[in-house]
């Protein structure tokens, strides 16, 4: 199952893998420390953070919710052998956080941090990684805003810590060397000092129910029991981006069983609590596979910018791979759930069986459906107008959050890593639940009146709105009819600007957002932060002036396919960031690193030089393709 094309594909959902600084990590000081009465055994560590959000008169804090082995197995089909230590970060709203809904934020990844640019955060990380400019888009704006780093080893959440050199120039996972003694220690620009947490593969949770279960329990103790959460709305929302399509929509879906329990009295955890849930928003995140599978080739052959990553000829075998009897994406996913749905109910990860038709379904649909566009094309799978090293997501939050004056005022215990690639080998390479979670998750969390937003840049190819909009009219729940029929209608941003088009029937949209990659927040801040307010607080997305009941629906053509996009300029060049040399920089940048030659500035290569990938005024040439697109 280790074949070129699978393991290229093995990083799809996060911006690359990232590095932590020359520091070992002190334990931290200042923090309260609050011992669970509901959950005895768990905790909560916790400080007000004076960083990022600098709005006078609000307040933020961060920490850990810490849970033993022995608390999380209280939880039924728990089987945890490690600690637990999540981290978090809280923001209460601008305005009127005594009354403002909460919002949980989860990172993609799989293992991908929740500070990340893709999340409408307080602030905007500058590009010397060393400062902050406060985001007007910020979504708790109105909104109390909760983000956690999961699964446990993601960014700064860990389960045991160690120091070590971490070294990132190998192209691949970073390679974690454990130091006996300061005496070892060497470090250059990609080789790094670090406090990380070192966990075998053996010890990751390895499928999205894992994940929930845990999550869930660290939801019972925070909510309940974090001091500063103070709030009268008791609505809790998810959010999440990439590969948290697929851990939103399994964590709220588990989050609405769990309710039945209680509300029931059937709960076997008697301290457990009903959790009031909000709304289920999907940013640019992936779902269900089976369904979204079609949308790869389509994008990449035919898309709304003219940009024909390959041909008549490659679409036809790619489609191929989707549909083809036994071998084919669409029959190996049916095998793959089939046999989990069987064999490993409770997702545990375990069933060797189950686990073996689930690489081979992660083989036939990423490694034959979604790879081909990265074996043939260098340019970017997160945004279809770019270079492969090219983001308008900047990678300046992974130095920001090594700075040792940041890490001292969030009172962290590791090294800050952007991104777990242990994770991605344990989700996709071990175990293949990416191909198990499916849309009858998203209709259980429609079926039980939770509202759901779906949020999608059209530049993306990664988790592309294709994909995403056949996924909202494949789900099958009560009002599925009217939503098919609601029309497109234009995103109203602001009084000049129209960002998107959306169809909403109730308190369901599908949007689809222009001149957007990937981190579609980062590209259009103002219309994503609209969308993500007007969904929250139940206004039509079109323009937030109306309130939404169950009756609602927009009017407009059912296919937003007429409306064409143009590449108006050139990709910006590469920003060759050290902590992510091997996904930023260009192979003569990295032969720099690698020499001693280059000229580093605030973790930017400045010298040599990068790229960019060059359009021309946006004509389209023949079958949709951009005339004069070179590098």
């Amino acid at each position: 199952m280790k074949s070129s094309k699978f393991m290229n594909s093995v990083g799809i959902f996060g911006f690359g893998h990232t590095l932590a600084q020359s520091t070992f990590i002190p334990s931290p000081s200042g923090l309260e420390h609050v011992l669970s009465q509901r959950w005895p055994g768990a905790s909560i560590d916790y400080k007000q953070t004076s960083i990022c959000e600098v709005t006078p008169g609000v307040k933020a804090w961060s920490g850990y919710v810490s849970l033993p082995a022995s608390v999380q197995n209280q939880v039924e089909h728990t089987r945890a052998s490690f600690d637990v230590n999540l981290f978090f970060w809280y923001f209460e709203s601008r305005h009127d956080a005594a009354n403002a809904p909460t919002a949980i934020y989860l990172g993609g990844g799989p293992g991908y941090t929740s500070l990340d640019s893709m999340s409408g955060f307080p602030c905007n990380i500058n590009n010397d990684s060393n400062s902050t400019t406060l985001n007007a888009f910020s979504w708790n704006n109105n909104v109390n805003m909760l983000y956690i780093d999961q699964p446990v080893g993601t960014s700064f959440s860990y389960a045991t810590i160690q120091n070590g050199t971490l070294d990132v120039a190998n192209r691949g996972p970073p390679v974690f060397t454990p130091l006996q003694n300061r005496s070892q220690l060497k470090t250059n620009a990609t080789l790094m000092a670090v406090t990380l947490d070192p966990r075998p593969l053996e010890t990751t949770q390895n499928t999205t129910a894992q994940a929930a279960r845990t999550i869930w329990q660290f939801a019972q103790i925070w909510f309940q029991e974090f001091p500063k959460y103070k709030t009268t709305n008791k609505k809790i929302s998810i959010w999440g981006t990439s590969y948290g399509g697929f851990w939103s929509t399994g964590f709220m879906s588990h989050f609405i069983t769990q309710n039945k329990l209680v509300a029931a009295n059937q709960h076997k955890n008697e301290n457990a609590t009903v959790l009031p849930l909000g709304i289920l928003g999907i940013a640019n995140g992936c779902i269900d596979t089976r369904v979204e599978a079609f949308g790869y080739p389509h994008l990449a052959y035919n898309n709304t910018y003219g940009i024909q990553v390959y041909n008549e000829s490659m679409y036809n075998e790619v489609m191929q791979q989707v549909v083809a009897p036994k071998t084919g994406c669409y029959d190996a996913v049916d095998e793959c759930r089939a046999l989990a749905k069987e064999g490993d109910p409770h997702g545990y990860g375990n069933n060797e069986t189950v686990n073996q038709a689930c690489l081979f379904a992660t083989e036939a649909c990423f490694g034959k459906v979604l790879s081909p566009y990265m074996e043939v094309s260098n340019i970017s799978s997160f945004d279809i107008t770019y270079l492969n090293i090219t983001s308008d997501a900047t990678d300046y939050f992974n130095g920001f959050f090594n700075q040792r004056w940041v890490q001292e005022d969030l009172a962290v215990r590791v090294n800050f890593t952007g991104n777990d690639y242990s994770y991605q080998t344990a989700l996709l390479a071990q175990t293949g639940n990416v191909m198990v979670g499916d849309i009858s998750l998203l209709e259980h969390v429609l079926d039980n009146g939770v509202g759901v937003a779906l949020v999608f840049g059209d530049r993306d190819y990664k988790c592309n709105w294709i994909g995403a909009e056949n996924i909202s009219l494949s789900m099958d729940y009560s009002a599925a009819a009217s939503f098919r029929q609601a029309g497109y209608t234009d995103i109203q941003t602001n009084s000049s600007y129209k960002g998107g088009l959306v169809r909403q029937h109730g308190n369901v949209s599908f949007s689809r957002v222009f001149d957007a990659g990937h981190a579609v927040a980062a590209y259009q801040p103002q219309t994503v932060y609209e969308i993500f307010e007007r969904s929250m607080f139940r206004k039509d997305i079109a323009t937030g002036a109306q309130d939404v009941n169950d009756s609602f629906s927009t009017k407009g053509p059912l296919s937003s396919w007429a409306t064409k996009n143009s590449v108006y300029s050139d990709s910006p060049e590469n920003v060759c960031y050290t902590y992510v040399a091997t996904d930023t920089c260009t192979d003569e940048q990295l032969g720099a690193l690698a020499n001693g030659t280059a000229v580093i500035v605030n973790f930017v290569v400045t010298t040599p030089a990068g790229t960019r990938l060059k359009h021309s005024s946006g004509e389209r040439g023949t079958n949709g393709t951009v005339a004069g697109c070179s590098s």
